[in-house]
């Protein structure tokens, strides 16, 4: 039953024309609300079932308006997803609280949790606003099992002004990869490497990260292609290769995967002639800490030295595909979570920040 609606504000549908709504695919009507997805369900059901899953994460999802509202608030539920195994991180995600981010004018404010449960709730974004007419800019909760979420109002002084924010006419980029690009080992939306790398090049910064399950499967690929609001893209995959296996946990030798890679990137380009691709090794794993190879016996240099030797020989007759390193960000276990050596730090993540920041710049002063 929904709980009794605050008089003191008005009660918006989350699909008013006066929002504007950034990486937004579709809302997928649930009881007596709506749920923001950043992937097509008919692009989903050609996906892998467990990147089709995470396609339905609020990750990378933004919300703009300019008010004088001096209260904003989201009533929201979270959706309860199944665990996929009862492992110890498995419970740590579950016990994360979901955390919105807040910017002002352009500025960031503050990330504030919702509760931990996964019932209705109204979360308070803001209660004392300064005084005046502002641009606001919300970054919804971008987690793996509680980000996936339903909206059923969202809430602002009731003699508020309400109007769609001004376009914003600076480049986009499109950051795919996997949860380490979802933004796994963070808090906060804002401190994913994707929020901290826009706000370093003051650009539209998209999430398109798939934690656990961008292994290259060329339908992902073709989603990509298929879109047209993005300037410049970032791939960062492979990591989810690295043991192996491919998206049904089958045996994949290096060699197929670094046909799929190929493919990969031939997909989108084929779509997108000119656009400014990034292409981004992996970065440290524990699978480099560890001696002897994968279920196939094969070591994760394997994959790197193919997935590099395939982007410069692209960029013999391709002059808008660069590439990035991975190791040159991370490659010391202090930036890892030590629970996992897989998702970096909040050191980390600012290095990857830093050096995918460094390695866009050129291509977006190229844009401006």
């Amino acid at each position: 039953m929904e709980a009794k609606l605050d008089s003191t504000l008005q009660w918006l549908d989350p699909r008013d024309a006066r929002f504007d709504w950034l990486n937004l695919a579709d809302w997928e009507a649930q009881g007596d609300g709506f749920q923001p997805v950043r992937v097509a369900k008919s692009w989903r059901d050609k996906w892998p079932v467990k990147t089709a899953r995470r396609g339905r994460s609020a990750a990378g999802i933004a919300l703009r308006f300019r008010s004088d509202s001096k209260r904003l608030v989201v009533r929201v539920t979270f959706s309860n997803v199944a665990d996929e195994a009862a492992t110890p991180a498995v419970a740590w995600e579950r016990s994360r609280p979901s955390f919105f981010s807040l910017y002002r004018d352009g500025r960031y404010v503050t990330s504030m949790a919702a509760l931990n449960h996964f019932e209705q709730q109204d979360v308070t974004i803001f209660e004392s606003a300064p005084a005046g007419e502002s641009e606001v800019r919300l970054l919804l909760p971008f987690y793996y099992r509680n980000a996936e979420l339903i909206l059923h109002r969202i809430g602002i002084d009731a003699g508020a002004k309400l109007v769609r924010a001004a376009p914003d006419r600076r480049p986009r980029v499109l950051f795919h990869g996997d949860s380490i690009t979802h933004g796994h080992g963070v808090t906060s939306p804002r401190e994913t490497y994707v929020a901290q790398a826009s706000d370093m090049l003051d650009c539209v910064g998209m999430n398109f990260g798939f934690g656990g399950s961008a292994w290259g499967d060329n339908a992902i690929a073709q989603t990509i292609a298929s879109r047209s609001d993005w300037d410049v893209l970032t791939i960062m995959i492979g990591c989810n290769s690295l043991a192996g296996a491919d998206g049904d946990g089958k045996p994949e030798p290096v060699a197929r995967y670094l046909e799929k890679y190929d493919a990969y990137i031939q997909t989108i380009r084929a779509a997108h002639p000119s656009k400014p691709i990034l292409c981004i090794t992996p970065i440290l794993n524990r699978a480099d800490l560890k001696s002897g190879g994968n279920i196939n016996g094969e070591r994760p240099e394997l994959y790197r030295d193919g997935m590099t030797r395939i982007v410069r020989e692209r960029q013999k007759r391709d002059a808008n595909l660069d590439f990035l390193d991975g190791l040159s960000m991370v490659n010391d276990p202090l930036f890892l979570l030590v629970s996992d050596l897989v998702h970096p730090n909040d050191a980390g993540m600012h290095r990857i920040a830093q050096g995918v920041a460094a390695a866009l710049r050129p291509l977006l002063e190229k844009l401006r």
